[in-house]
């Protein structure tokens, strides 16, 4: 006992010491996994103890029935023989009565530390009321029965003093027997109570399981809500993933939308200067055709001015002729200048010709240019171009026609003052011209006069020719108006067209911003509310590990305190027993001393 007093004194300056190197929360920790160890220890030791005490005491109890046998037989037995069982019993008594001392001083010495354990139990443990009032039970009794333990050494010294002198009477072995009965009875109440007690604890036990079980769910919790955690922010990724993929495309549309509306812008421009072309190519072909109208009536003046002329001439060569029988020589002259005359008209046909030929060209020019124009109102890039290009063409024609004009005007002028020449030498030649043949002058004029029908017919068809030309070219003016309108009424459809996409374009961007602006907002309001529900899920994985944590060190102090309180008590039962055990020495010292005292 002192041993195990010393060891305990021993080992609290070490705890101490202990205590002080560690911080202050691990201190209170550690104190309070030493104060359950202790319990744990006190409470076991108390177990052992008191199961000992009662095996002890059912031990004795069949000695003291015994005892009261040989009191009864001592009645019967001769007088020597109860001299040696009492010399005997004496010595016995004697021993148990020290081992009674003993005991009892143990358990004085046990009774203080067992208090402090049973208060430690209870603050650690958190018993409830009923708990405290079976462990106050339990104290009393502990208490009675170290009381009923020093009145029986009491009555043990008091017997051996009285049986040195005296008999011990019956009635105070059966006032023994009583008592040791009534000691029998609360041992087994104590007995209950400490298995009442060893419940209590395996309830406390089966708690700290549950306990465990639920820090265990919670770490389930725990992991699920940081996978859920997880799930949804790869989700989060996603939806930020989608959203740049969709304000990508809006801004590639954007970008289209724009080139669009530039290209737009483009054609309009376009279309404008391809108007103001046509415009001015159908003025200066309305142009081209009057001065063509206009040219062709001054021929056909010209032509009759020649016309008549000529008849003039054939009146005046008739009247020459009748003279030319006088004047060969000089009618020689005058068919040499009527050759001349002849080479110059062929020369004046061959003009007339190469302007047929111009005109058919600049035909053939004007259809080439309808046809071109057709397929620049096609291709409205490149028949700006082209139409330039006519154009150019056309005025150089033009420039070039103005030319051969003013140089048959030129002509027509030379011939003119050759023929007045003429008529001067004619009227000349009149007075010479009367005395030569008439006949070889009707030959020749009537040659003259069919040459001159001849051309003059020629020349008929080459103005119908140019009438008909004229009139091809009006019709394909008119063709290219129809045309050039029928290509700005398509123009302006596909300007409508092109205004109408505009406004679908516009309007779809107006939608696929409001879509993204509630898409945003939508996002918005689902990753707010996902935060909070983060939050909320991280502020409960925070409260579940603390508690969890609290359970754990709780868990862990009840267990060390247990454990204390479980060694305690072995240790106490331990003392327990051995005081038992020197009661029963003490007992059968006593019993011995008796029979040596009485026997």
């Amino acid at each position: 006992m002192l041993s195990s007093v010393h060891r305990q004194d021993n080992d609290i300056p070490s705890e101490l010491h202990v205590q002080q190197k560690l911080p202050s929360p691990d201190v209170a920790e550690f104190s309070a996994c030493m104060e359950e160890e202790t319990l744990k220890q006190n409470w076991s030791s108390f177990t052992k103890v008191m199961d000992k005490h009662q095996t002890k005491l059912k031990e004795l109890s069949p000695q003291l029935k015994s005892r009261s046998q040989e009191n009864f037989l001592e009645q019967n037995l001769s007088e020597s023989e109860m001299r040696w069982l009492k010399e005997d019993e004496i010595a016995t008594l004697q021993e148990k009565i020290l081992e009674a001392e003993m005991a009892i001083s143990s358990t004085e010495m046990f009774l203080p530390s067992f208090k402090v354990t049973i208060a430690g139990m209870t603050n650690v443990c958190n018993l409830s009321t009923s708990d405290m009032i079976k462990i106050s039970k339990q104290e009393d009794l502990l208490i009675k029965e170290l009381e009923t333990l020093k009145h029986i050494k009491g009555l043990l010294l008091h017997l051996l003093r009285t049986t040195e002198h005296k008999e011990i009477s019956s009635k105070q072995i059966d006032i023994l027997m009583q008592k040791l009965t009534e000691s029998e009875t609360e041992n087994d109440g104590l007995r209950k109570e400490t298995l009442e007690t060893e419940k209590h604890i395996v309830e406390l036990s089966s708690q700290l399981q549950q306990e465990k079980a639920n820090a265990l769910k919670a770490d389930h919790l725990s992991k699920s809500v940081e996978a859920v955690q997880a799930h949804l922010q790869c989700q989060i990724q996603k939806k930020e993933a989608e959203n740049d993929q969709l304000k990508a495309k809006i801004q590639t549309l954007e970008k289209k939308i724009t080139e669009w509306k530039l290209q737009i812008g483009k054609h309009k421009h376009q279309i404008l200067a391809v108007k103001e072309t046509n415009e001015q190519k159908k003025k200066a072909l309305k142009k081209a055709t009057r001065a063509q109208k206009q040219r062709a009536e001054c021929f056909e003046a010209s032509i009759e001015k020649l016309t008549s002329k000529i008849r003039k001439r054939e009146v005046k060569l008739s009247e020459v002729l009748s003279a030319s029988s006088v004047w060969k020589n000089h009618h020689e002259k005058a068919v040499e200048e009527k050759t001349r005359l002849e080479v110059q008209f062929e020369t004046l046909k061959k003009q007339i010709t190469n302007l047929l030929e111009d005109m058919k060209k600049i035909q053939d020019r004007g259809r080439n240019s309808n046809e071109e124009i057709h397929g620049k109102l096609n291709s409205i890039s490149s028949e700006s171009a082209n139409i330039r290009l006519d154009n150019a063409k056309l005025k150089a024609l033009l420039a070039a026609l103005e030319d051969n004009t003013v140089s048959a005007e030129a002509e027509l002028l030379n011939l003119q003052e050759k023929v007045k020449q003429q008529e001067n030498l004619a009227e000349q030649y009149k007075t010479q011209m009367d005395d030569n043949n008439r006949f070889l002058r009707n030959h020749s004029l009537e040659e003259e006069n069919c040459n001159i029908q001849k051309k003059y017919e020629y020349l008929k068809r080459q103005l119908e020719k140019m009438e008909v030309q004229n009139e091809e070219l009006a019709h394909q003016l008119a063709n290219q108006e129809e045309s050039l309108q029928h290509s700005e009424l398509q123009l302006k459809e596909k300007l409508a067209e092109y205004d109408a996409l505009a406004r679908q374009l516009e309007a779809a961007l107006e939608e696929g911003r409001k879509k993204e602006s509630e898409e945003v907002e939508k996002m918005s309001s689902k990753e707010r509310a996902l935060q909070t529900k983060i939050l909320t899920l991280e502020t409960e994985l925070r409260e579940r590990r603390e508690e969890q944590k609290r359970l754990v060190c709780k868990l862990n102090n009840r267990e060390k305190r247990q454990e204390v309180c479980l060694k305690e008590l072995e240790h106490n039962l331990q003392k327990s027993e051995n005081q038992n055990h020197s009661i029963h020495n003490y007992v059968q010292f006593l019993k011995n001393s008796y029979v040596t005292m009485f026997g």
